[in-house]
């Protein structure tokens, strides 16, 4: 008896996306595909991922509503493990790998469904420092198969540009399949919902490190927590130091974490002043970058301004982001002002004119540079040189 299931979405409000029904048979593979203005590019990518699982037969129905080839490769693929089962090979993994620096700039960071193709391809517009392919709350449990699969062939598929490429993955068993789809292929960044302890940060870091292994691939990819809760707030130190080399950056969560607080959070962020606090204070204790919580009201522009100065002034160097519209204030709002940069170059040119001379102390005017500061004003100067704040010549400035 033939069985069948569908996967994807489409009709007239639906873009960049399609329904793919999968139903078996012992007769051939035979694809119909109506809707589409590139029927013949849908049916390759389709076939082509038909052959590397090792299926030939089979009825497959397409209703496109302008999906690109790794979509509906994608909907198909997930509708036939519906059917099927998981027996079969996941998708190659990349031949490229390319990791994204410890320190770059993560003023915006932009979630994005894992199982919606088309907010993909609008957060490529959006010109936020990175992109985060969402598995855990954007997507509903019914779906968590169809996402993983979906932001496998999305990070193979699409060229995220110089934006550095995140995902979220799910607690638990979840996590643990998110991360055998979305490892091979070119990652850079995991983050980690709701921990609470430093041991669920270690889980996904030996996790991904045996996938790494068995690929012959160096683990070179980031590991963010995310702290939601109040245990998680106390233990913020200790998560923080979970995994010193595979840690980039730490971040909160503040709407499970307010919900478990029983407070309704506000724009003067008291009721969390104390907890993003210490998560600023454990990120720099451990050398991390601390990055403030999304802002959900997105039709405030005012409200987030305030939110990002407010985020600002007690240590975050980011922001999340539900909405593009979201990017730009968060940008501007993180960007080093001119003093700040003018006080790190003299730092920087200190730092180098010590070493010359063999000095193991840098000294600017009557104050002594220690380390930390040192190494913060290595990172600013780094960080404008990417953003465009300053040439690339600024040493002639500095000298003049």
């Amino acid at each position: 008896m033939s069985q069948k299931a569908s996967s994807g979405y489409s009709g007239p409000k639906i873009k960049s996306d399609c329904t793919v029904t999968y139903e078996s048979s012992g007769v051939g593979l035979e694809i119909e595909i109506s809707g589409s203005e590139t029927p013949q590019l849908l049916e390759d990518a389709i076939r082509g991922t038909a052959e590397r699982m090792g299926l030939n037969s089979g009825i497959v129905t397409v209703e496109d509503s302008g999906a690109a080839p790794f979509v509906a490769a994608a909907r198909f693929e997930a509708s036939v493990r519906k059917v099927l089962g998981e027996g079969f090979p996941r998708p190659e993994p990349a031949k490229e790998f390319v990791a994204s620096e410890r320190d770059r700039p993560r003023r915006s960071r932009l979630y994005v469904p894992g199982n919606r193709p088309r907010f993909m391809e609008k957060a490529l517009q959006s010109q936020a420092d990175g992109v985060i392919l969402d598995l855990e709350d954007s997507v509903s449990p019914g779906r968590k198969m169809e996402a993983r699969i979906m932001v496998a062939r999305a990070l193979a598929g699409m060229d995220f540009g110089d934006m550095e490429v995140m995902v979220r993955i799910n607690q638990g068993q979840a996590g643990e399949d998110d991360l055998e789809w979305v490892v091979p292929q070119p990652v850079q960044h995991i983050l980690v919902p709701k921990v609470e302890i430093p041991e669920q940060v270690r889980s996904v870091r030996d996790k991904v490190r045996a996938i790494c292994a068995e690929l012959g691939r160096e683990p070179s990819i980031w590991l963010m927590p995310i702290i939601e809760s109040p245990l998680g707030v106390f233990n913020a130190l200790d998560i923080a130091g979970a995994a010193p080399d595979e840690m980039a950056a730490l971040t909160l969560g503040l709407q499970d974490l307010s919900a478990e607080m029983g407070v309704t959070p506000t724009t003067e962020g008291t009721e969390s002043f104390t907890a993003r606090s210490l998560i600023v204070m454990a990120a720099r204790a451990r050398g991390l970058q601390p990055i403030d919580t999304v802002y959900a009201d997105v039709k405030n522009e005012e409200g987030l301004r305030e939110s990002v100065r407010r985020a600002r002034a007690l240590g975050f160097v980011g922001k999340g982001c539900i909405h593009p519209a979201q990017v730009t204030v968060i940008n501007q709002g993180f960007l080093p002002d001119k003093d700040e940069v003018d006080r790190a170059r003299k730092i920087v040119m200190a730092m180098e004119r010590a070493a010359e001379e063999g000095l193991g102390a840098v000294a600017l005017g009557s104050k002594m540079i220690d380390p930390p500061v040192a190494r913060q004003a290595q990172v600013i100067v780094d960080n404008a040189l990417r953003l465009g704040l300053i040439s690339i010549d600024w040493r002639d400035g500095e000298k003049e």
